[in-house]
This record gives structure tokens, C-alpha cells and sequence, in this order.
């Protein structure tokens, strides 16, 4: 069996520092009884040689020998309880060996002056008392073998060699079996201080694995509990410490929870790549942190989304939301880029606004929506409307897809005319929803609905379809409304072209009404569907124009065929001085580009005078007449036809 060697001393592996520590703990618990072992020898000894020899050698000796056995006693006895650091191990061992030579010469030395002056019987006791003393002394430094060797080669081998060098075979015959058993003795020792060793490896290894156990169980904490990204507690962490703040809460305990959700985010990482985005991710985290600061905890539930833990109740809640909220408004600067995005915050409290943990995720998350539909950068409170408005949303989404399936929205078209002239020139397509026995929901309602559900494109194309049917012998154009999903389809224009190849109508009649912002959106995909659109001899207006960003840019760079002025404009310009200047600018602007202009919102007589003054071409509005449905359209047609 292979035995491992013990490491040499000075080896600063972690396994010897373990060796060197146990060896000095076993040290200091053997060496001090070695030492009292010496002690009764000597005393022994020295009674025992009394009056035979010198008092110098039988008192004297014994004495100075004791004074050094105690005094070694009392170095160890200090240390009974302090374990130096591994690195000042060696020299305590180092000092150990030869003081335990030098003790060992001395007691050996002193043996063989008494040896010497002694008679046959009092040699043997001498030499078995010392050859007993040395052993003794062995085991007790079986931790540090060199040492044990120093006491059997200075103290008992001197008397040895003298046994065996005597002419009295009963001396020699004792002398020979001290030589037999020290050989023994060392032999022993050997293995004993090779099984120390391997039970110490053995030890040291076991808790190296421990360690190594641990820390792999603090990595797997680490990974199942936060987030690799931006190193926040993850969405398992926060529903654990809302468990555990709910069950603390019934003492008493107040906290708030804040769902902070990123504006503008998607865009970062459309336009610089996901590596940019990343980066604003860990930034965005370093300094939610910082604003929370002592006040919560903050956490990454995943994407663009956050959520924090407030130590207090709602004042101190919409107070951290607030900071927040203005935090993100600042400019995060990356290395060559800076990011414009924010945050909008939705608030819960425990126990006000619930009880439990999914409840309170629930309700932060409405008050989060409620927040982002009052404009982003906004944070809002959870109320007991909330909830049921969104309910009601849920509810209204069901019934969305359940009418699409049934075919219950309907064209309805609302008239166009010719200002100068009053002549109908077109009808904007408009979807209405006919819910039997139910409360009538307007489009500003389901419209959305249907776009966050992703219907709206479907539902356009089934309205167009319909309306391509129904409009086919009409000699007027319909215009419809495309919302910014839709320009994102790489497919919309050749949806829009099937459409009107499968209902055979003229794609110069059909224009697609765009809004502003529906071209900030994604501009490149904009861009493209339009001009595909335009390609196939569709016309195109810039819907709601006035109220966007960058108006002049998007004439410029994209064909139109007409702009249409926001209904806000035209029905305050009579009251507005401003308004009337911004209209008879855009009109202005538009016949610069040669552009005609259709004005929404006209509810007067006096408000299409004002507009035919300023040189609008055409409008729409109450005045002229509300939305209608196919047959109210040719009914209303065939009483304007002259008899």
C-alpha cells in the first residue's frame, strides 16, 4: 500500500497548511505531558542516586533539567488556545526539535555520569528508566517524528551503546533489546505519523470538497435567484420576499411594490443592436439602484422590465416612484451613444390594495398599463377602477374575437366633399361594431383592443374587403386608416393589392390614410410599405397632420397625395386665433407642394366658409354629414339625384 509522504514544511498548499495547523494543535496538548514524563525520571533519578555520587549530579543537575522542563511546559500551556498563522508554524516546530535534543543530550548526558559511577544493578535501572523516559517522550511527539528520533538518539542511544559495549552479558543482552525495540519503536512511529498524515489529507480534502460543495451551491443560488445581466434579484426572488413581507405584514408591516416598465427601450435595441441595449440594461439597473437606495430593493423581472420593494407605505411608495420616474428622463451615455428612454411606474400597496403576493403583481401591473396609456413616463397608483376597467377590457377583448369569427364589424362611410362645390368626392371607411342587445362601443375602444391583441390587421383587411364589395359601382374613392402595427408587415401592401385584385376595384379609388407617428414608429419599414403601396396606384394621405414630429421631413421624403388637418385644429380655429393661423399655415404650406388638403371637424356652415376662404379643398365632419352605413349612403345619394 502506497503511504503518502508528509509535505515538507514550508509548502504553502492548502492541504499543508491544514497539516501544519493539526500538527501544532496535537503539539501542544502531547509536549507539555513529554515534559512531565522527563520530570518524573529526573526526580526519580536523582533520589535514587543520592548518596552515591556528588550532590551537583544526584541535586544540582536534576534541578537545571527541571527548571527547562518547566519552563517549556509553560510556553506550550500559554498556547493552549491560540493556533499561530500556518506561515509561523515551522519555526514553533523547528524550536520544538531542538529543544527535545538539546533536553534529550542533557538527560542523556546526565544518565551516563550516573551509569558510570553506579554498580551492575544500578546500571540496569538507570538504563531501563532512561530507555523508558525516551519512549514515553516518542509517543508523545508522534506528530513531529524528527523530534521523537532527537530524544532516542541523544538520550537513550548514549546509555544504549554503553550497555552493549559492556563485558557483562546480562548488560549487553538488555542493551541488544533496547537497540531491538527502538528499531521497532521508529518503525511504529513511521507508520503512525504516515496515518496522521493521510487522516489529516483525508480531512483536508473532505473540506476542500465541502468548500467546493458550497460555493457551487452559492453559484447555483446566485443563478436561480438574479439576474446574469445586471446582477438585480430575479422575478423567483421578488415573489419570494413578497411571500415573506406578507407574512411579516400581519404584525403590522407596510411596503409598497412598483413595476417600473422602460419607454422608448425597444427602439435602442432595433436601431443599435442588442449588445447596446444590454448595456442600457445594466445601466438602467445601477441607477435604479442608486435612486431606491436604502428606501427598498431593487429587482429585473425580465426584458425591459423592473420591479421594486418599498419600505414604507403609499406616500413614501409615490414618492420613490417619482424619483424614479425623473432618473430615467436623464440621458444614460454609452460609450459613443447617448439613449433618450424612461420609465413608466405602476404602484400596489400591502395590504390596502392586496394580500397577496399574485394579487399584488396583478394590480401593479394595471396601474402599470394605466400609467402607459396617460402617456408614458407617468407612474399611477392602483384603484379599485383600475381593476374593473380592465376587466372590462378583457371582457370587451373576448367579445373583439368572437365578433371577428362571426364577421360583426361593419363599413360604415362617412363624406368627403368638395368644398367649393359641396359634391361628395370620397368616404372614409369607418369600423362599427354591432353588438345586439349590448351597449354600443365606439371605435376608440375596440380599435386599440384589437391592436395590442394583434386583430387589427385582419380586421382592416375584413373591412376593406367588405367595403370593395359594397362601394364597387360607387363613383366616389374610400379612404381607410392603417395603424402603425400594420407598416411594420413586410406583407401589408401585397395583402392590400389581394384584396382589391380578389373584389376587382380600381386601386386609384382606395387611399390609405397614415398617420405621423405611425412613421416614427419603424421609419425604414414605413418607408417601404408606402412606396409599395404607391407603386400599385394607391393614393396616400398624412393623417392627423400638425399633431406629430418632424411634418416637413415626411413631405419631403415620402409621396403623398393629400394631408388632412386634425380635427382639434379645425373645430377650435373659430375661437382660436392660433388655430386659425396654424390651419392657413398648413394650408398654405400644402398648396406650396401642390398638395390638397382635406380639414376633419367641420360641424359648421361658417367653419367651411372660413376654410374655402383660406383655400382648403375638401372636408369632412357632422356638418356634412356622420358616418353611415351602405344603405343610408345610396338612399342619401338617390334623394340628391335630380328628377
Amino acid at each position: 500500500m502506497f503511504r503518502r509522504p508528509a509535505p515538507a514544511v514550508g509548502v504553502h498548499s492548502e492541504q499543508s497548511r491544514a497539516i501544519l495547523v493539526e500538527q501544532f494543535r496535537a503539539l501542544r496538548k502531547q509536549v507539555p505531558l513529554m515534559y512531565a514524563l522527563m520530570f518524573f525520571d529526573a526526580a526519580f533519578l536523582s533520589y535514587a542516586s543520592h548518596g552515591y555520587v556528588s550532590p551537583y549530579w544526584s541535586l544540582g543537575m536534576p534541578g537545571a533539567l527541571a527548571l527547562l522542563c518547566a519552563a517549556r511546559t509553560l510556553f506550550w500551556l500559554h498556547r493552549r488556545s491560540f493556533v499561530p498563522h500556518p506561515d509561523a508554524i515551522p519555526r514553533y516546530l523547528l524550536g520544538t526539535t531542538i529543544f527535545a535534543a538539546l533536553l534529550s543530550l542533557g538527560f542523556g548526558g546526565w544518565g551516563l555520569v550516573l551509569y558510570a559511577q553506579a554498580d551492575l544493578v544500578r546500571r540496569a535501572c538507570i538504563a531501563l528508566y532512561i530507555f523508558i523516559g525516551a519512549i514515553s517522550c516518542c509517543y508523545c511527539l508522534q506528530a513531529l517524528p524528527r523530534a521523537g528520533h532527537a530524544v532516542l538518539l541523544f538520550g537513550a542511544m548514549p546509555v544504549t551503546v554503553c550497555l552493549v559495549a559492556s563485558g557483562d552479558w546480562l548488560l549487553r543482552g538488555v542493551g541488544i533489546n533496547m537497540i531491538v525495540v527502538t528499531l521497532v519503536i521508529l518503525r511504529m512511529m513511521r507508520t503512525s505519523h504516515a496515518g496522521f498524515i493521510e487522516v489529516l489529507a483525508s480531512r483536508s480534502e473532505m473540506a476542500a470538497e465541502q468548500r467546493r460543495a458550497q460555493g457551487a451551491e452559492q453559484r447555483a443560488h446566485q443563478l436561480a435567484y438574479h439576474d446574469p445581466l445586471t446582477g438585480l434579484p430575479n422575478r423567483r426572488a421578488l415573489a419570494e420576499a413578497l411571500e415573506a413581507r406578507a407574512a411579516r405584514a400581519e404584525s403590522g408591516e407596510r411596503f409598497g411594490l412598483l413595476i417600473v416598465d422602460l419607454d422608448r427601450f425597444k427602439s435602442v435595441n432595433d436601431v443599435h443592436g442588442h449588445p447596446a441595449g444590454d448595456q442600457l440594461l445594466r445601466d438602467v439597473a445601477v441607477r435604479l439602484t442608486s435612486v431606491v437606495a436604502e428606501e427598498g430593493t431593487s429587482y429585473r423581472l425580465g426584458g425591459d422590465e423592473f420591479a421594486v420593494i418599498v419600505d414604507a407605505g403609499g406616500e413614501g411608495a409615490r414618492r420613490v416612484a417619482h424619483a424614479v420616474v425623473h432618473a430615467m428622463l436623464r440621458p444614460f451615455t454609452a460609450t459613443d451613444l447617448v439613449h433618450h428612454i424612461g420609465a413608466s411606474i405602476g404602484i400596489s400597496l400591502y395590504p390596502n390594495d392586496a394580500q397577496d403576493r399574485e394579487a399584488l403583481m396583478r394590480r401593479a401591473d394595471i396601474a402599470l398599463y394605466k400609467a402607459k396609456q396617460s402617456g408614458r413616463s407617468q407612474h399611477c397608483a392602483f384603484e379599485p377602477l383600475l381593476d374593473a376597467e380592465i376587466r372590462r377590457r378583457a371582457e370587451i377583448e373576448r367579445e373583439v374575437r368572437e365578433a371577428m369569427a362571426s364577421d360583426a364589424f361593419v363599413p360604415y362611410y362617412q363624406p368627403i366633399v368638395d368644398l367649393r362645390s359641396g359634391a361628395v368626392a370620397g368616404y372614409e371607411l369607418l369600423a362599427r361594431w354591432h353588438r345586439p342587445g349590448a351597449e354600443e362601443i365606439g371605435p376608440d375602444q375596440f380599435i386599440p383592443i384589437a391592436e395590442e391583441c394583434g386583430l387589427i390587421n385582419e380586421l382592416m383587411l375584413r373591412l376593406l374587403r367588405r367595403a370593395c364589395r359594397e362601394t364597387r359601382d360607387w363613383d366616389a374613392t374610400i379612404s381607410i386608416n392603417v395603424s402603425p402595427t400594420q407598416l411594420k408587415d413586410p406583407w401589408f401592401s401585397q395583402k392590400v393589392l389581394a384584396v382589391l385584385t380578389r373584389e376587382r376595384f380600381p386601386a386609384p379609388r382606395l387611399t390609405i390614410e397614415i398617420t405621423e407617428n405611425a412613421l416614427i414608429v419603424d421609419a425604414d419599414s414605413a418607408q417601404q410599405t408606402i412606396a409599395s403601396l404607391r407603386n400599385q396606384g394607391i393614393q396616400l394621405a398624412l393623417d392627423d397632420f400638425g399633431t406629430g414630429y418632424s411634418s416637413l421631413q415626411h413631405l419631403r421624403m415620402l409621396p403623398f397625395d393629400r394631408l388632412k388637418i386634425d380635427r382639434s385644429f379645425v373645430t377650435s380655429m373659430e375661437r382660436d386665433p392660433d388655430a386659425l393661423r396654424l390651419v392657413h399655415s398648413i394650408i398654405a404650406l400644402a398648396s406650396t407642394l401642390d398638395l390638397p388638403v382635406v380639414a376633419e371637424g367641420i360641424e359648421s356652415a361658417s367653419t367651411a366658409r372660413t376654410l374655402v376662404q383660406l383655400g382648403c379643398a375638401m372636408g369632412q365632419g357632422f356638418h356634412f354629414g356622420h358616418p353611415m352605413s351602405k344603405a343610408a349612403v345610396e338612399a342619401r345619394a338617390a334623394k340628391v339625384q335630380p328628377a
